[in-house]
């Protein structure tokens, strides 16, 4: 009678459950990758744990910071050894997380909430929570962070806080600012404001110190809707989606490039940009290499597709479908290896590189 009894309360208990199972799945669903989208393989490859493991299908970014690979998912921020051995891992609650890196530390900020937090190898150094919603975020080399929030006064505010999470610095924008770039120093930055004029996107650029109420110079409109801005010591490199154009220190335009092609791509590293076309009817990709000091672009033609392209130590990396080749800004290549259509971006830290698939990160030498 006590075994029936029994049994009579487990079938009970799992009737129970089933008739209740639109509201327990929804929260089990997906708990075994949730804070385990990330992890190593067995370790049979003949140097580190590559390919490290991407689970789930998830979204997630990666970076070197000062040497090591940091990555951040739907749900963690992760730390590697070149060696591909996990050294730290932490948790985050941001619902469209987004990652800034700079030096020694990580800028970790939630798009279009209010929360962001600053990370470095050890662990986190602060957090903020903010009454506006964050449009975007930028990290500097020296620790500081400018955070660009909504406004219900303005188009925007800016907000500039120190490696201690103190408020340095704000400002609000009559226009909305497109991107923001600190300067080398990390004591002041440029911004591109956006504004329409006779049917026309035009990007202005403003550089300013923090310890400053006026501005350093203005340039003149550009007729292009900025996507990515970036200062160096020698001025400041503009890239839009139909032109680009390099400013000096006084916010003097000395050179501009109108685009010939469909931009998919492009990147830019002290007065160096390469900037990545595609044809769609002839179904080719070009390169072009451009320099701040005046020389004529280069452009380089492929007869394949070309996934994409960093600037970094000078040379332009360029990751086709069939490989990997290196360009000098004189156009000559330098180098290349054949690699797996598999791999949609890459990252170089020291010696090796670092290639970015759907579901997995592999690592490979690779030397100039």
């Amino acid at each position: 009678m006590q075994k029936l009894f029994l049994f009579l309360m487990l079938l009970l208990l799992a009737g129970i459950i089933y008739a209740r199972r639109d509201v327990w799945y929804p929260k089990l669903e997906g708990i075994g990758t949730r804070y385990q989208t990330i992890r190593q393989n067995d370790g049979t490859l003949a140097e580190g744990n590559f390919p490290l493991t991407v689970s789930g299908g998830i979204d997630y970014e990666t970076a070197d910071m000062n040497g090591s690979l940091v990555i951040l998912s739907d749900a963690n921020f992760y730390i590697y050894g070149l060696d591909g051995n996990l050294r730290e891992s932490r948790q985050h609650a941001y619902a469209n997380a987004m990652m800034e890196v700079a030096g020694k530390k990580a800028l970790i900020y939630e798009s279009s909430g209010n929360q962001f937090r600053v990370e470095s190898k050890s662990k986190t150094l602060y957090t903020k929570e903010l009454d506006e919603q964050i449009v975007f975020a930028r990290l500097s080399s020296n620790g500081n962070v400018a955070v660009v929030t909504t406004s219900q006064l303005c188009a925007c505010t800016i907000r500039v806080y120190d490696e201690n999470g103190q408020e340095i610095y704000s400002r609000d924008c009559v226009d909305r600012v497109s991107d923001l770039a600190f300067n080398p120093k990390g004591n002041g930055c440029s911004i591109v404001l956006l504004t329409v004029q006779d049917g026309q996107i035009l990007s202005t650029v403003r550089s300013f110190l923090f310890d400053s109420k006026g501005e350093q110079w203005t340039s003149e409109p550009l007729n292009t809707f900025c996507i990515s801005l970036s200062v160096t010591d020698s001025g400041v490199f503009l890239m839009g989606d139909t032109r680009c154009a390099f400013y000096d220190n006084a916010g003097q335009q000395t050179g501009m490039y109108a685009y010939t092609g469909t931009l998919v791509g492009g990147s830019s590293e002290n007065g160096k940009a390469a900037l990545l076309f595609e044809n769609e009817t002839k179904r080719r990709s070009s390169l072009v290499l451009l320099d701040s000091v005046g020389a004529d672009p280069r452009q380089i033609d492929f007869d394949t597709v070309v996934k994409n392209v960093h600037v970094m130590d000078e040379n332009a990396y360029v990751l086709t479908k069939v490989g990997m080749e290196t360009y000098s800004f004189d156009g000559t290549q330098k180098s290349s290896v054949e690699v797996s259509d598999s791999y949609d971006d890459f990252l170089q830290i020291d010696k090796y590189l670092f290639l970015f698939g759907y579901d997995k990160i592999d690592r490979m030498d690779f030397a100039n």
